[in-house]
């Protein structure tokens, strides 16, 4: 759906379709549409799309990157969660797993492993190997993201590596518009400013008919309402922790 169309969709639905006589122009339409997609990048989970990338290693070292140790991103990328170096694929004990990680071997070791004996001992060489497993995976990177400039500090340690970026990219208007709770979201704020509109003078249409504009406020409070709670049920933690 292109702004036009929505534009006209939301002129319909102020209007019901002509009926009323009411002209919110087309540049305060325009902007509401502008803030409110803009808004709902932090309000609305599917207005995100997971994605990632790797920056190869030879572009840490360029003067560039020395000046600043920042990497520029465009505006679309809305924010970073993780920067990560990759270390490179080793054979490890005869087997090759190129998605192990620190947490499937902890699991493993902690699972498989006797639990007679010594146990001060056998917890010191159980966590010396586990020390030494993080020589083979993923290794963290300090980092900060700036959200106004979509710049991105290390702060951490040159990376030996390609380093491995995941990050959150916003879904582009047009793609956004066709989701009906976002029609929904944006059409309340529009009704908002028209009762807003209407409410600091006595507008008459013609044939001497007055509207009331407390029911379009009352119609967007309501119509709001049940999209932040739409948009909260759709954020989920993907994990819990229960504490006693």
């Amino acid at each position: 759906m292109t702004k036009k169309e929505l534009l006209e969709f939301i002129k319909a639905e102020i209007t019901m379709s002509g009926a009323l006589q009411i002209n919110l122009p087309d540049k305060e339409i325009e902007r509401i549409i502008d803030n409110e997609t803009n808004a709902l990048y932090d309000k609305y989970r599917d207005a995100l799309v997971e994605k990632y990338t790797i920056v190869p290693r030879h572009l840490f070292y360029t003067p560039e990157f020395r000046a600043t140790r920042t990497l520029k991103f465009p505006p679309c990328i809305k924010t970073v969660d993780e920067v990560q170096e990759i270390k490179a694929r080793n054979l490890i004990w005869g087997f090759s797993d190129p998605d192990i990680t620190f947490q499937r071997a902890f699991t493993a070791d902690l699972w498989m492993s006797p639990m007679g004996g010594d146990t001060i001992a056998f917890r010191t060489i159980q966590w010396s190997m586990l020390d030494m497993m993080k020589s083979f995976i993923i290794t963290d990177m300090t980092h900060s993201w700036n959200r106004p400039t979509h710049t991105l500090l290390i702060t951490g340690h040159d990376p030996q590596s390609d380093v491995y970026i995941h990050l959150w990219e916003v879904v582009r208007g047009e793609d956004l518009w066709e989701d009906p709770w976002v029609r929904k979201w944006i059409c309340a704020k529009c009704k908002k400013q028209v009762s807003k509109m209407l409410g600091l003078f006595t507008y008459t249409t013609i044939g001497g008919v007055t509207i009331n504009s407390d029911k379009y406020g009352e119609e967007a409070d309501k119509e709001i309402e049940e999209c932040n709670e739409f948009f909260k049920g759709q954020i989920v933690p993907d994990w819990f922790v229960t504490t006693y």
